[in-house]
């Protein structure tokens, strides 16, 4: 079963979410590519990630790719990127990190509603 059949953001999560978006700051940019990476490494670690850990890991890596290799970027999608990489960060977030096994679920599904929104627009910068 796919972890996301099991979680999915309500309209009323992404009206929030929508919002917070709409209010980052991209001063947080050089923080966010400065924390990132080692919050991916001390992940990657771990022995027998599960399969949404592995997908998470990967969105979140192209995400990091994508604001650290386009600057040219309009502000609306750095805004959604760097959204989705402090959500990431963030280890009290709607499910504590720290939670077993379900403890990125929630990081999982909110990264995968910015990919999944970036590419409805933007395809190509997820190709290859």
């Amino acid at each position: 079963m796919n972890p996301s059949d099991q979680l999915q953001l309500t309209a009323e999560d992404k009206a929030r979410y929508e919002k917070r978006i709409s209010e980052i700051d991209l001063n947080d940019i050089p923080m966010v590519l400065k924390e990132v990476p080692k919050k991916i490494e001390s992940l990657v670690s771990r022995p027998n990630l599960f399969d949404y850990q592995v997908i998470l890991v990967s969105d979140i890596s192209k995400l990091l790719s994508i604001l650290k290799d386009l600057p040219e970027l309009n502000e609306d999608l750095k805004k959604r990127i760097v959204f989705a990489l402090e959500y990431f960060l963030e280890e009290l977030d709607e499910i504590p990190d720290s939670s077993p096994l379900i403890g990125l679920l929630d990081d999982y599904v909110l990264v995968r509603w910015v990919v999944d929104s970036i590419m409805a627009e933007y395809s190509e910068l997820f190709e290859a």
